[in-house]
C-alpha cells in the first residue's frame, strides 16, 4: 500500500498516530507508549519524501487537541483534570514530532504548497507562544518555540512576512494595548547573518513609526534574534570581526542611531543599552575607532555620541555612580559585552578585548559581592541569576586562571544563591558547544573536594528539611523558588526548594562530568575510596526519593555514568578492583534491599537501570579478567549478590509484564559475570552460580515471543521446577514461597471449617430451605 497509494498510505499513519494519542487513548501505558513511538519515527522518516502530507495532518491534530485543551481549562467538567492531563500530554507529543519533522527536513527544500501549510502551522504555534506563566503552559511554549526554530530554517519567508505585515498593523494602530506575539516571534527564529540583515532593514524602515511600546518590545526580541545568531552561526560572527559585513555594518549603525534618539529617559537608555552594546561589536570598524581614540587616537565626530555611550557605561559600572538605575543597567550591558566578546578568538589582535579590561574588574566587583548583593528586586530573581552565570561563564573563558568570582562562589560560607550560581555556570561549561579556544572544564578538577563538600553539605540540608537563617545583608529577592510552582502565600519552609534547586543542578552536574567529584590528586588511596563511597552512597539515597523524582532521575544517570568502566578506575586509582567490588556491591545491596521491601513505585524504571549497571560492571570487569576476582570474597558482595538474585525472583510475578521480561534478562547478566570471573579451573561457573544452566534458561525465554501473562508465567513455572540447588539468592525466595503457601492454605482451612461450622449451625434454615424447593423428597 505503501508504495501503490502512498497519499492514502500515509493519511491511514496520521490517523492512526492521532487514535494513540493521550486525549483519544487514555493514559499510555508501556505498549501504547511504545506503539506512539513507533508510528512518531515512521512520521518522520516519511515527512522528508511527504513533507506537505505530514505536516498537513499534524497542523490538523495539534489544532483540534489545542481546542479541546482550550475548552477543558476554560469550563469545569467531570474528571476534567484527567482530561487535560490527556490533552497536554498529547500536545507534547505532537509538538515534539513536528520538531522532529521540521529538523529533519534537508536545508533550502522548501516549495509553495509546503510554504502555505506552514503558514497554517505559524498560526497555531503563535497561540502557545502567547501563553500564561503556568508550568504546563511555560513547558508547551518552549516546544512551541523549537518547532518554530526549525521551521524558519527552512521557511524564514512565511515568518518575516507575519512579522512584517504586524509591524505595518502596529505603525497604524492606535490600540493602547495591541498583541505583540508576531514580534515576539523574532526572539525564537533561526537567523543567519543574511536573514539577520533583513530583519533589521525591516526594522529601520518602520522603527519611527512605531510606539515606545512596541520599540521595548522590539528592542528584547531584536537583541535575543542576536544571540540566537552567535549561538547558531559562531562562524559568521567571527567572520565578521575579521571582515566586516558592510551591510549589516550599516544597518547596526544607524539602529543604534535610532535607539539614540527614541531613549530619552534613564528608562528608556537602560533598556536599549544591551542592544546598543551588540550593535557596536556588528561593525567592528566603528568599534576600533571609538574604543582606540582614549589612546590619542582621533575619533570621527559622526561617532561621538557612541564614544559618549561607551564612557557612560563605564562610568556607570564603577563604584562612584550615583544612579542605581543606571548601574544595574550598565552591569546587564557589560556582561552582554564580556559575553559577546568571549565568541571572538582570544588568538586574534581585537579592541574588544582592551574595553572588557578597563571594565571587568569592577564588574566581578559589582556582581559577586557577598558582602552587598546584586538584586533588581523581587520581578528580577532569576533574570538575575541568569546575568550572573552569564557573568561567570564569560569571565572563566576570557581569563580562565583568574577567576575571582570562582573563589567567592566556592566559600562554604556565603549564601547558597552563589553555590547556585557556581553549579548552573560549570554545568553550562560543559554541556554548550564548545569553540575551539574556550578553555577546557578540566582547569576546575583541583576544585573536586570543595565540589564533594558542597554536594554533601546540600544532600544532608534537603534531607533534614533544613531552613537556613537568612544573614542581615542577604537580599530577599535572592533565594531560590521552583519556577514549577509559586505558591499564594509563602510558607516558612519556604526556602528549602531552593536547596532542592541546588541539589538537582550538582547531580546534573556529576551526570555531565563525574570528574569533578572524583578528583582526588595527592590524596591516599583510602581517602580517596573514602570520597568516592560517601559520593555514590549520596547520590544512591537519592534514587528512591518519591517526593524528588526529577532528582531521582538524575542521580539514576550519574550513577550510570560513574560505572562506566573509565570511571570506576578513578574511584581509586591504587586499588580498582577491590575498590570495585566494595563499592558497587554497596549500591546493588542498597537499592536491591529497597525493591525487596516495594519501597520504590516505579520499580520497572529501576529494573531497567539495574540491567544497565549490570552491563557496566561486567564491561569492566571483562577489562581485568586476569584478576577479577581480586577482593571479591567480601562480605558486603555475597551479600548484594544474594539481594540481586532474591529481586530477581521476586519480579519474575510482576503484574507488569515488561517488569518481568527485565528481570529474566538480568539472569543472563549473572552468567555473564561468572563466565568472566571464572579464570581458572579451580573456580568455575557453578561454584560461583550454582543455578548457572537455569538462570541462562531463564534469560533465554525472555526472547521468545509469547502471547500473555498466563503463558508466560506457565513457562516460568516449567523452569523454576528445574531448580536444583536451594542456595544464594534462591533459599530466601523459597523459604517465602512456603510461607506464603502455607499461610493460604492455612486460611484455606479456616474457611473450609468456617463454612461447614456455619451450615451445622443453621441445618434446620437450610432443611426448611430444601424442602421448600423440592430439593428433598416429602414424606
Amino acid at each position: 500500500m505503501a508504495t501503490q497509494k502512498p497519499v492514502e498510505w500515509v493519511s491511514t499513519l496520521i490517523t492512526r498516530f492521532e487514535d494513540q494519542l493521550p486525549c483519544r487513548a487514555g493514559p499510555q501505558t508501556t505498549h501504547s507508549r511504545i506503539n506512539e513511538e513507533q508510528n512518531q519515527a515512521c512520521l518522520i522518516q516519511i515527512s522528508r519524501h511527504k513533507f506537505s502530507l505530514v505536516i498537513s495532518g499534524l497542523t490538523k491534530i495539534l489544532q483540534r487537541v489545542n481546542e479541546t485543551y482550550i475548552s477543558v481549562n476554560s469550563v469545569p467538567r467531570p474528571h476534567g483534570a484527567d482530561i487535560e492531563r490527556n490533552c497536554y500530554e498529547s500536545l507534547l507529543i505532537v509538538l515534539d514530532t513536528l520538531e522532529q519533522c521540521l529538523s529533519n527536513l534537508p536545508k533550502d527544500t522548501a516549495k509553495f504548497d509546503e510554504a502555505m501549510n506552514v503558514k497554517l502551522l505559524l498560526r497555531e504555534l503563535c497561540q502557545f507562544i502567547d501563553s500564561s506563566e503556568n508550568p504546563n503552559a511555560v513547558q508547551l511554549k518552549t516546544l512551541a518555540t523549537k518547532v518554530l526554530f526549525a521551521l524558519s530554517l527552512n521557511f524564514f519567508n512565511a515568518v518575516f512576512n507575519r512579522i512584517s505585515a504586524r509591524l505595518q498593523e502596529l505603525s497604524t494602530c492606535s490600540d493602547e494595548n495591541p498583541d505583540y506575539t508576531d514580534i515576539e516571534l523574532i526572539q525564537y527564529i533561526n537567523v543567519d547573518v543574511l536573514k539577520l540583515t533583513k530583519l533589521m532593514n525591516e526594522t529601520i524602515l518602520k522603527f519611527r513609526l512605531l510606539k515606545k511600546s512596541v520599540h521595548q518590545v522590539l528592542i528584547v526580541s531584536l537583541e535575543r534574534a542576536i544571540w540566537n545568531w552567535l549561538d547558531t552561526y559562531p562562524d559568521e560572527f567571527a567572520d565578521v570581526q575579521q571582515k566586516s559585513n558592510e551591510e549589516l555594518a550599516k544597518c547596526a549603525d544607524c539602529l543604534f542611531d535610532l535607539l539614540d534618539q527614541v531613549s530619552d529617559t534613564k528608562k528608556c537608555r537602560a533598556s536599549a543599552w544591551p542592544l546598543q552594546i551588540m550593535l557596536l561589536l556588528l561593525s567592528p570598524k566603528v568599534f576600533e575607532e571609538i574604543v582606540t581614540s582614549d589612546g590619542g587616537t582621533p575619533c570621527s565626530p559622526r561617532h561621538s555620541k557612541k564614544k559618549q555611550f561607551i564612557e557612560t557605561v563605564k562610568r556607570s559600572i564603577g563604584p562612584h555612580t550615583s544612579s542605581k538605575q543606571l548601574t544595574e543597567a550598565a552591569a546587564v550591558t557589560c556582561v552582554k559585552l564580556c559575553k559577546a566578546v568571549s565568541y571572538i578568538n582570544t588568538n586574534t589582535a581585537n579592541v574588544a578585548f582592551t574595553l572588557v579590561q578597563t571594565i571587568i574588574t569592577d564588574l566581578k566587583n559589582l556582581l559577586f559581592n557577598p558582602a552587598k548583593p546584586f538584586p533588581r528586586g523581587q520581578n528580577f530573581v532569576y533574570h538575575d541569576i541568569d546575568l550572573m552565570v552569564d557573568c561567570f561563564v564569560s569571565c572563566f573563558r576570557l581569563k580562565p586562571q583568574n577567576n575571582e568570582a570562582l573563589k567567592v562562589c566556592l566559600n562554604p560560607n556565603v549564601q547558597y544563591i552563589y553555590h547556585y550560581i557556581l553549579v548552573t555556570s560549570l554545568y553550562r561549561i560543559i554541556t554548550q558547544p564548545r569553540l575551539h579556544w574556550w578553555p577546557q572544564i578540566d582547569i576546575i578538577y583541583c576544585k573536586s573536594s570543595e565540589l564533594r563538600s558542597m554536594f554533601t553539605d546540600t544532600l544532608n540540608k534537603v534531607a533534614q528539611g533544613f531552613i537556613s537563617h537568612t544573614p542581615l545583608r542577604m537580599i530577599q529577592s535572592l533565594t531560590l523558588k521552583s519556577k514549577e510552582s509559586v505558591p499564594k502565600f509563602k510558607e516558612r519552609n519556604e526556602e528549602i526548594p531552593g536547596y532542592r534547586a541546588l541539589l538537582l543542578w550538582m547531580v546534573r552536574l556529576i551526570h555531565a562530568d563525574p570528574m569533578l567529584m572524583l578528583n582526588n590528586q595527592g590524596k591516599a588511596g583510602h581517602e580517596i575510596q573514602s570520597s568516592t563511597l560517601e559520593l555514590i552512597n549520596g547520590l544512591v539515597s537519592l534514587v528512591h526519593q518519591p517526593s524528588m523524582p526529577d532528582i531521582a532521575h538524575e542521580a539514576m544517570e550519574a550513577l550510570l555514568v560513574l560505572h562506566q568502566p573509565e570511571k570506576i578506575e578513578v574511584w581509586n586509582p591504587e586499588a580498582p578492583i577491590n575498590t570495585f567490588w566494595d563499592v558497587s556491591s554497596q549500591v546493588l545491596f542498597s537499592i536491591s534491599q529497597k525493591l525487596i521491601q516495594h519501597q520504590i513505585v516505579n520499580y520497572t524504571d529501576i529494573l531497567k537501570w539495574l540491567r544497565e549497571i549490570l552491563v557496566c560492571r561486567n564491561e569492566f570487569l571483562s577489562h581485568h579478567k586476569d584478576y577479577a576476582n581480586v577482593g571479591s570474597h567480601i562480605a558486603i558482595c555475597k551479600q548484594a549478590h544474594i539481594k540481586l538474585e532474591v529481586v530477581f525472583f521476586m519480579y519474575l510475578w510482576s503484574i507488569d509484564i515488561e517488569a518481568v521480561l527485565i528481570a529474566m534478562s538480568c539472569f543472563c547478566l549473572l552468567c555473564e559475570e561468572a563466565d568472566i570471573r571464572c579464570t581458572t579451573e579451580e573456580v568455575t561457573v557453578t561454584t560461583l552460580l550454582p543455578n548457572y544452566h537455569l538462570y541462562q534458561d531463564l534469560a533465554q525465554a525472555s526472547t521468545i515471543l509469547t502471547t500473555g501473562r498466563a503463558a508466560l508465567q506457565k513457562r516460568i513455572m516449567t523452569l523454576l521446577r528445574r531448580i536444583e540447588h536451594c542456595v544464594n539468592g534462591v533459599q530466601p525466595v523459597r523459604d517465602v514461597y512456603l510461607y506464603v503457601y502455607f499461610f493460604h492454605s492455612f486460611l484455606r482451612l479456616i474457611l473450609i471449617i468456617g463454612l461447614f461450622g456455619f451450615f451445622f449451625a443453621n441445618i434446620n434454615y437450610f432443611m426448611h430451605f430444601f424442602f421448600l424447593f423440592g430439593f428433598f423428597p416429602v414424606l
